[in-house]
Protein backbone atom coordinates (compact mmCIF):
# COMPACT_ATOMS: atom_id res chain seq x y z
CA UNK A 1 0.00 0.00 0.00
CA UNK A 2 1.47 3.16 -0.65
CA UNK A 3 0.41 6.17 1.26
CA UNK A 4 1.14 9.75 -0.01
CA UNK A 5 3.36 11.99 2.20
CA UNK A 6 3.12 15.57 3.33
CA UNK A 7 6.81 16.65 4.09
CA UNK A 8 6.55 19.61 6.57
CA UNK A 9 9.91 21.70 6.83
CA UNK A 10 11.71 23.36 9.61
CA UNK A 11 13.33 26.85 8.51
CA UNK A 12 16.24 27.65 9.50
CA UNK A 13 17.19 31.11 9.39
CA UNK A 14 16.31 31.08 6.11
CA UNK A 15 17.53 27.52 4.44
CA UNK A 16 14.89 24.70 4.72
CA UNK A 17 15.48 21.32 6.06
CA UNK A 18 13.55 19.05 6.13
CA UNK A 19 11.77 18.41 9.91
CA UNK A 20 9.34 15.73 10.07
CA UNK A 21 6.84 13.04 7.62
CA UNK A 22 4.59 10.96 7.38
CA UNK A 23 4.87 8.09 8.68
CA UNK A 24 3.79 5.09 6.33
CA UNK A 25 1.90 2.18 7.71
CA UNK A 26 3.84 -1.02 8.38
CA UNK A 27 2.57 -4.40 8.32
CA UNK A 28 4.00 -7.16 9.61
CA UNK A 29 2.70 -11.15 10.47
CA UNK A 30 3.57 -13.32 13.26
CA UNK A 31 6.65 -15.06 10.85
CA UNK A 32 8.53 -11.79 10.08
CA UNK A 33 8.29 -10.36 13.83
CA UNK A 34 10.17 -13.91 14.37
CA UNK A 35 12.62 -13.62 11.58
CA UNK A 36 13.51 -9.78 12.64
CA UNK A 37 13.89 -10.92 16.61
CA UNK A 38 16.23 -13.54 15.78
CA UNK A 39 17.94 -11.05 12.86
CA UNK A 40 17.97 -7.75 15.52
CA UNK A 41 19.39 -10.37 18.79
CA UNK A 42 22.77 -11.68 20.18
CA UNK A 43 25.59 -12.79 20.34
CA UNK A 44 26.04 -8.53 20.29
CA UNK A 45 29.51 -6.62 20.88
CA UNK A 46 30.58 -3.22 21.37
CA UNK A 47 33.25 -1.83 19.50
CA UNK A 48 35.61 1.35 20.47
CA UNK A 49 38.45 2.68 18.92
CA UNK A 50 40.62 6.18 18.43
CA UNK A 51 40.26 7.21 14.92
CA UNK A 52 38.67 5.64 11.51
CA UNK A 53 41.53 3.47 11.14
CA UNK A 54 41.77 -0.31 12.55
CA UNK A 55 39.89 -2.25 14.48
CA UNK A 56 39.15 -1.12 17.43
CA UNK A 57 38.64 -3.36 20.98
CA UNK A 58 35.94 -5.74 20.79
CA UNK A 59 33.93 -6.13 24.29
CA UNK A 60 31.56 -8.92 24.27
CA UNK A 61 27.88 -8.00 25.26
CA UNK A 62 25.08 -10.12 26.50
CA UNK A 63 22.03 -9.19 28.84
CA UNK A 64 19.88 -12.02 30.79
CA UNK A 65 16.41 -11.25 28.25
CA UNK A 66 16.87 -9.66 24.86
CA UNK A 67 13.03 -8.26 25.69
CA UNK A 68 13.49 -6.75 28.74
CA UNK A 69 15.02 -3.42 29.66
CA UNK A 70 18.05 -3.64 31.79
CA UNK A 71 19.84 -1.66 34.28
CA UNK A 72 23.69 -1.74 33.53
CA UNK A 73 26.73 -1.35 35.37
CA UNK A 74 29.77 -2.08 33.44
CA UNK A 75 32.95 0.49 32.78
CA UNK A 76 34.98 0.29 29.99
CA UNK A 77 38.56 2.12 29.34
CA UNK A 78 39.75 3.29 26.62
CA UNK A 79 43.49 1.84 26.24
CA UNK A 80 45.45 5.03 25.94
CA UNK A 81 43.21 7.55 27.25
CA UNK A 82 42.18 8.99 30.56
CA UNK A 83 38.42 8.23 28.65
CA UNK A 84 36.01 5.57 30.28
CA UNK A 85 33.17 4.05 28.99
CA UNK A 86 29.98 3.41 31.14
CA UNK A 87 27.15 1.31 30.03
CA UNK A 88 24.05 1.93 32.00
CA UNK A 89 20.84 0.65 30.36
CA UNK A 90 19.70 -1.33 27.82
CA UNK A 91 16.44 -1.08 25.62
CA UNK A 92 15.07 -3.94 23.25
CA UNK A 93 12.77 -0.91 21.78
CA UNK A 94 14.30 2.57 21.28
CA UNK A 95 12.38 5.43 20.59
CA UNK A 96 13.09 9.18 20.49
CA UNK A 97 10.33 11.69 21.86
CA UNK A 98 10.32 15.19 21.39
CA UNK A 99 9.19 17.46 24.68
CA UNK A 100 9.59 20.54 26.21
CA UNK A 101 11.68 20.62 29.52
CA UNK A 102 11.37 23.13 32.47
CA UNK A 103 14.44 25.64 32.22
CA UNK A 104 15.35 29.13 33.78
CA UNK A 105 16.83 30.22 30.79
CA UNK A 106 13.96 28.96 28.34
CA UNK A 107 11.39 30.05 26.17
CA UNK A 108 8.34 30.33 25.22
CA UNK A 109 7.61 26.92 23.50
CA UNK A 110 4.26 25.55 21.52
CA UNK A 111 2.93 21.93 20.70
CA UNK A 112 1.08 21.27 17.84
CA UNK A 113 -0.68 18.38 16.59
CA UNK A 114 -1.23 18.43 12.79
CA UNK A 115 -3.98 15.75 11.20
CA UNK A 116 -5.33 14.90 7.85
CA UNK A 117 -5.60 12.47 5.11
CA UNK A 118 -2.91 9.53 6.46
CA UNK A 119 -1.36 11.93 8.70
CA UNK A 120 -0.97 12.40 12.45
CA UNK A 121 1.76 14.22 13.35
CA UNK A 122 3.15 16.56 16.66
CA UNK A 123 5.39 19.51 15.99
CA UNK A 124 7.02 21.70 18.41
CA UNK A 125 7.40 25.50 17.84
CA UNK A 126 10.23 28.57 19.58
CA UNK A 127 10.59 31.69 18.80
CA UNK A 128 14.34 31.47 20.55
CA UNK A 129 15.00 28.42 18.26
CA UNK A 130 16.06 29.21 14.65
CA UNK A 131 15.51 26.15 13.71
CA UNK A 132 12.07 25.83 15.68
CA UNK A 133 10.61 29.07 14.76
CA UNK A 134 8.62 27.74 11.81
CA UNK A 135 7.18 24.56 9.78
CA UNK A 136 6.00 24.60 6.10
CA UNK A 137 4.59 22.47 3.68
CA UNK A 138 2.51 22.35 0.42
CA UNK A 139 -0.92 22.44 2.18
CA UNK A 140 -0.17 25.45 4.73
CA UNK A 141 2.30 27.15 7.13
CA UNK A 142 2.70 28.34 10.79
CA UNK A 143 5.05 30.36 12.47
CA UNK A 144 5.82 31.59 15.80
CA UNK A 145 6.74 35.14 16.66
CA UNK A 146 7.25 36.26 20.32
CA UNK A 147 6.20 39.88 22.27
CA UNK A 148 8.98 40.77 24.73
CA UNK A 149 6.22 42.94 26.68
CA UNK A 150 2.78 41.07 27.65
CA UNK A 151 1.36 44.56 28.77
CA UNK A 152 1.37 45.76 25.46
CA UNK A 153 1.02 42.75 23.53
CA UNK A 154 -2.30 42.86 22.90
CA UNK A 155 -2.28 46.53 21.55
CA UNK A 156 0.03 45.38 19.06
CA UNK A 157 -1.60 42.49 18.01
CA UNK A 158 -4.61 44.67 17.11
CA UNK A 159 -2.65 47.33 15.47
CA UNK A 160 -0.92 44.58 13.32
CA UNK A 161 -4.27 43.36 11.78
CA UNK A 162 -3.05 46.69 9.45
CA UNK A 163 -2.14 46.12 6.57
CA UNK A 164 0.66 48.23 6.03
CA UNK A 165 1.81 46.85 9.33
CA UNK A 166 5.20 45.05 8.81
CA UNK A 167 5.73 43.84 11.83
CA UNK A 168 7.57 44.74 15.43
CA UNK A 169 10.32 46.47 16.68
CA UNK A 170 11.85 46.15 20.25
CA UNK A 171 14.52 48.60 21.09
CA UNK A 172 15.95 48.35 24.02
CA UNK A 173 17.24 51.53 25.57
CA UNK A 174 19.22 50.60 28.41
CA UNK A 175 20.68 47.01 29.14
CA UNK A 176 18.32 44.59 30.52
CA UNK A 177 14.97 45.00 31.50
CA UNK A 178 11.62 44.65 28.66
CA UNK A 179 12.09 46.60 25.35
CA UNK A 180 9.94 49.40 24.26
CA UNK A 181 7.90 48.03 21.24
CA UNK A 182 6.25 48.91 18.57
CA UNK A 183 4.31 48.00 15.11
CA UNK A 184 6.70 49.30 12.15
CA UNK A 185 5.23 50.70 9.21
CA UNK A 186 6.99 52.08 6.40
CA UNK A 187 7.49 55.99 6.93
CA UNK A 188 7.05 56.00 10.19
CA UNK A 189 8.38 57.89 13.14
CA UNK A 190 9.10 57.03 16.77
CA UNK A 191 9.90 58.23 19.76
CA UNK A 192 11.97 55.88 22.27
CA UNK A 193 11.25 56.34 25.58
CA UNK A 194 14.00 56.79 28.12
CA UNK A 195 16.50 58.11 25.59
CA UNK A 196 17.19 61.06 23.44
CA UNK A 197 16.83 59.05 20.42
CA UNK A 198 14.10 59.00 17.83
CA UNK A 199 13.76 56.37 15.10
CA UNK A 200 12.35 56.17 11.39
CA UNK A 201 11.53 53.67 9.30
CA UNK A 202 12.73 54.20 5.99
CA UNK A 203 11.94 51.36 3.61
CA UNK A 204 10.75 47.91 3.93
CA UNK A 205 11.73 44.52 1.75
CA UNK A 206 10.24 41.26 1.76
CA UNK A 207 12.87 39.89 -0.46
CA UNK A 208 16.28 41.41 0.61
CA UNK A 209 19.18 40.89 -1.88
CA UNK A 210 22.26 42.07 -2.15
CA UNK A 211 23.59 42.10 -5.94
CA UNK A 212 27.03 40.89 -6.02
CA UNK A 213 27.94 43.01 -9.01
CA UNK A 214 27.01 46.57 -7.77
CA UNK A 215 26.50 45.87 -4.49
CA UNK A 216 23.94 47.60 -4.24
CA UNK A 217 20.58 46.27 -1.72
CA UNK A 218 18.02 44.74 -4.04
CA UNK A 219 14.56 43.00 -3.72
CA UNK A 220 14.29 39.83 -5.13
CA UNK A 221 10.02 39.08 -5.02
CA UNK A 222 7.01 40.38 -3.32
CA UNK A 223 7.01 37.16 -1.27
CA UNK A 224 8.74 37.11 2.67
CA UNK A 225 11.35 35.27 2.01
CA UNK A 226 14.05 37.14 3.84
CA UNK A 227 12.63 40.48 5.43
CA UNK A 228 13.84 43.29 6.35
CA UNK A 229 13.86 47.14 7.07
CA UNK A 230 16.20 50.03 6.82
CA UNK A 231 15.54 52.32 9.69
CA UNK A 232 17.42 55.80 10.69
CA UNK A 233 18.35 56.50 14.72
CA UNK A 234 18.72 60.10 15.73
CA UNK A 235 19.86 62.15 18.97
CA UNK A 236 19.59 65.41 17.71
CA UNK A 237 22.95 65.50 16.47
CA UNK A 238 24.19 62.81 14.87
CA UNK A 239 21.99 60.39 12.60
CA UNK A 240 22.60 56.42 11.37
CA UNK A 241 21.62 54.13 9.24
CA UNK A 242 21.27 50.29 9.66
CA UNK A 243 19.41 47.37 8.34
CA UNK A 244 17.12 44.90 10.40
CA UNK A 245 16.32 41.18 9.31
CA UNK A 246 13.21 39.71 10.18
CA UNK A 247 14.46 36.07 10.36
CA UNK A 248 18.12 36.88 11.09
CA UNK A 249 19.83 38.38 14.14
CA UNK A 250 22.46 39.49 11.90
CA UNK A 251 23.77 39.47 8.25
CA UNK A 252 27.64 39.93 6.87
CA UNK A 253 26.05 42.93 5.21
CA UNK A 254 25.38 44.24 8.28
CA UNK A 255 26.75 47.84 8.91
CA UNK A 256 28.07 50.17 11.69
CA UNK A 257 26.76 48.91 15.11
CA UNK A 258 23.67 50.62 16.17
CA UNK A 259 24.01 52.99 19.08
CA UNK A 260 21.13 51.41 20.68
CA UNK A 261 19.68 47.71 20.66
CA UNK A 262 16.91 46.52 17.79
CA UNK A 263 15.36 43.97 17.01
CA UNK A 264 12.60 43.41 14.19
CA UNK A 265 10.02 40.50 14.09
CA UNK A 266 8.33 40.09 10.63
CA UNK A 267 4.45 39.24 10.51
CA UNK A 268 4.34 39.01 7.14
CA UNK A 269 2.33 36.10 6.33
CA UNK A 270 2.60 36.27 2.53
CA UNK A 271 -0.10 35.75 0.32
CA UNK A 272 -0.44 31.72 0.50
CA UNK A 273 -3.16 30.48 1.52
CA UNK A 274 -3.18 28.29 5.32
CA UNK A 275 -0.65 30.48 6.80
CA UNK A 276 -0.78 31.11 10.26
CA UNK A 277 1.61 32.91 12.74
CA UNK A 278 1.35 32.46 16.78
CA UNK A 279 2.10 35.60 18.92
CA UNK A 280 2.83 34.80 21.88
CA UNK A 281 4.20 36.46 25.21
CA UNK A 282 4.78 35.60 28.95
CA UNK A 283 2.10 35.80 31.41
CA UNK A 284 -1.05 36.22 28.60
CA UNK A 285 -2.83 34.94 25.68
CA UNK A 286 -1.49 34.10 22.73
CA UNK A 287 -2.90 35.03 19.62
CA UNK A 288 -3.32 33.45 15.68
CA UNK A 289 -2.63 35.46 12.48
CA UNK A 290 -4.21 34.34 9.57
CA UNK A 291 -4.48 35.51 5.84
CA UNK A 292 -7.28 35.24 4.01
CA UNK A 293 -9.92 36.20 1.55
CA UNK A 294 -11.01 39.18 4.11
CA UNK A 295 -7.35 40.24 4.50
CA UNK A 296 -5.31 39.72 7.68
CA UNK A 297 -6.61 39.16 11.17
CA UNK A 298 -5.90 37.95 14.44
CA UNK A 299 -7.75 36.13 17.15
CA UNK A 300 -6.84 34.56 20.46
CA UNK A 301 -5.48 31.38 20.07
CA UNK A 302 -8.59 28.17 21.76
CA UNK A 303 -6.62 25.45 22.83
CA UNK A 304 -7.66 22.29 21.09
CA UNK A 305 -9.83 23.96 18.08
CA UNK A 306 -9.14 22.81 14.53
CA UNK A 307 -6.93 25.23 12.43
CA UNK A 308 -7.77 24.56 9.01
CA UNK A 309 -4.99 24.67 6.12
CA UNK A 310 -5.41 25.65 2.28
CA UNK A 311 -6.34 21.93 2.16
CA UNK A 312 -9.27 21.15 3.76
CA UNK A 313 -8.26 18.15 4.54
CA UNK A 314 -5.57 18.87 7.08
CA UNK A 315 -5.63 20.70 10.00
CA UNK A 316 -3.47 21.53 13.06
CA UNK A 317 -4.35 22.21 16.59
CA UNK A 318 -2.24 24.19 19.50
CA UNK A 319 -2.64 21.61 21.97
CA UNK A 320 -0.45 23.87 25.39
CA UNK A 321 1.81 26.54 25.24
CA UNK A 322 4.81 26.25 27.91
CA UNK A 323 6.72 29.27 29.37
CA UNK A 324 10.19 28.83 30.41
CA UNK A 325 11.21 25.62 28.44
CA UNK A 326 13.53 24.45 25.94
CA UNK A 327 12.96 21.37 23.41
CA UNK A 328 14.72 18.27 23.81
CA UNK A 329 14.74 15.00 21.97
CA UNK A 330 14.92 12.13 24.48
CA UNK A 331 15.03 8.66 24.37
CA UNK A 332 12.53 6.03 25.75
CA UNK A 333 11.69 2.63 25.75
CA UNK A 334 8.85 2.07 23.47
CA UNK A 335 7.89 -1.71 24.42
CA UNK A 336 9.21 -5.06 25.74
CA UNK A 337 9.66 -6.24 22.02
CA UNK A 338 13.46 -6.49 20.77
CA UNK A 339 12.52 -4.35 17.60
CA UNK A 340 15.09 -1.43 18.09
CA UNK A 341 17.85 -2.20 20.74
CA UNK A 342 20.03 0.07 22.30
CA UNK A 343 22.42 0.68 24.60
CA UNK A 344 22.85 3.72 26.82
CA UNK A 345 25.97 5.04 27.54
CA UNK A 346 28.19 7.71 29.85
CA UNK A 347 31.20 9.10 28.12
CA UNK A 348 33.73 10.15 30.61
CA UNK A 349 36.73 12.31 30.04
CA UNK A 350 38.11 15.00 32.82
CA UNK A 351 35.49 14.45 34.84
CA UNK A 352 32.75 15.12 32.54
CA UNK A 353 30.20 12.80 31.36
CA UNK A 354 28.35 12.85 28.61
CA UNK A 355 24.87 10.70 27.68
CA UNK A 356 25.16 8.94 24.45
CA UNK A 357 22.23 6.17 23.16
CA UNK A 358 24.46 3.99 20.32
CA UNK A 359 21.74 1.93 18.40
CA UNK A 360 22.63 -1.16 16.96
CA UNK A 361 24.46 -0.94 13.45
CA UNK A 362 25.04 2.75 14.28
CA UNK A 363 28.60 4.58 14.62
CA UNK A 364 28.60 7.28 17.03
CA UNK A 365 31.37 9.72 17.21
CA UNK A 366 32.65 11.70 19.93
CA UNK A 367 35.15 14.09 19.02
CA UNK A 368 37.45 14.20 22.64
CA UNK A 369 41.00 15.86 23.19
CA UNK A 370 42.47 12.68 21.82
CA UNK A 371 40.78 12.79 18.90
CA UNK A 372 37.27 11.05 17.71
CA UNK A 373 36.33 8.54 19.39
CA UNK A 374 34.51 6.08 17.38
CA UNK A 375 31.81 3.41 19.17
CA UNK A 376 29.72 0.82 17.19
CA UNK A 377 27.02 -1.50 18.84
CA UNK A 378 26.75 -4.12 16.33
CA UNK A 379 25.96 -8.06 16.45
CA UNK A 380 29.24 -10.40 16.66
CA UNK A 381 30.73 -10.73 13.03
CA UNK A 382 32.93 -13.69 14.83
CA UNK A 383 33.37 -15.21 18.36
CA UNK A 384 35.13 -12.58 20.01
CA UNK A 385 38.22 -13.78 21.61
CA UNK A 386 38.20 -14.33 25.46
CA UNK A 387 39.17 -11.04 27.23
Amino acid sequence: MVVPQIKFKVHRRGFAVVAAAVANLVWIDAARAGAHHAFLGGPWELVIKMGMEGDGLRFPMKVSDETKPQKLDTVLPVAGTPIRVKLEEYVPDLAWETVAAEDPNGDIVAKLAIKGKNIEQQIWLSPGDPARQSISSRVGNVGIRKFHNADTAEALVRELADPKAVGILSVWPQEGGRPFECVAKAGQKVVIPGSAYKLTVLEYLPHYSLDTETKKVVNQSDKPVNPALKVAISDGQKTSEQWLWGRFSSSPHEQAASPLRIKYTDFNLGSDKGTYILAVAGGTRAWLFVSNNKGRRAEKVVAGRSYPFADKQYAFTIEKIVDGAIVRTVWKNKSETLLHPALVATIEEGGRPEQTVLELDKPFHHKTASGVLVLLYRRSPVPAASP
